[in-house]
């Protein structure tokens, strides 16, 4: 009973709770997953069984794809609607133009990006999700990602609404692309929406949800190319 399970992850769950809940479900020894998905978000989570979380690694390297909904005009402490609002701004007019400019400046690129306060990343041995609930400020360091892919779905002006797909690096946080590329609007946004729709070469359309995972679904080793 080695392999992965592609689940598609509902709204409300942290990843780590779906490890959990598969863990039970599958009665297996060793259960992780490839990259965390934050509990507001939805989509393709890569559950791994048993000798298959060696392969973590083999799976986080892998480019990524995101539907993602901003709200602009609004910031929040953990860069998406479940956090506090840290600041609001009234409601402008921003054109199509001027977001199609600025998605181009991003789109195929690489740039230095800094990983927002409320993540999973160590510093001096603590997540920094800790030091922010602590209200500690630390240095952030910027890392290098690449978008690969960055286009504009839906713009709804009235509602400050900018629905974008992303394909993105390994190491890319969706919620500091959206408050980069608001910067850019001369404007604030938070994450509203998120959903992730493949990871190298799964797609969510594969996944099942996690009322069906059972021993059957797992895709065994040797199917993974």
């Amino acid at each position: 009973m080695d392999g992965i399970i592609l689940i598609d992850k509902p709204q409300g769950k942290t990843s780590h709770q779906v490890v959990q809940i598969a863990k039970k479900k599958l009665g297996a020894r060793k259960v992780g997953h490839a990259g965390t998905l934050d509990p507001l978000a939805t989509g393709l989570l890569i559950i791994l069984v048993n000798k298959a979380t060696k392969l973590s690694n083999f799976f986080l390297n892998k480019d990524k794809t995101y539907e993602v909904e901003a709200q602009l005009f609004l910031e929040t402490d953990t860069g998406d609607v479940t956090g506090k609002i840290t600041k609001q701004e009234k409601t402008k007019n921003i054109e199509e133009g001027q977001i199609y400019q600025v998605l181009a400046a991003f789109n195929n690129s690489t740039y230095w990006q800094k990983p927002p306060l409320y993540s999973a990343i160590k510093i001096k041995g603590q997540k920094l999700y800790q030091y922010a609930r602590k209200g500690l400020i630390v240095e952030v360091p910027a890392r290098l990602v690449k978008i690969n892919q960055l286009e504009l779905l839906t713009y709804i002006p009235q509602a400050g609404k900018i629905k974008l797909l992303v394909n993105c690096s390994k190491g890319t946080y969706i919620r500091s692309l959206v408050k980069d590329i608001a910067q850019k609007l001369e404007t604030i946004s938070t994450v509203s929406q998120l959903r992730r729709i493949s990871s190298g070469d799964f797609h969510v359309q594969q996944a099942i949800s996690l009322e069906e995972v059972d021993q059957e679904k797992i895709i065994p080793l040797e199917k993974i190319s």
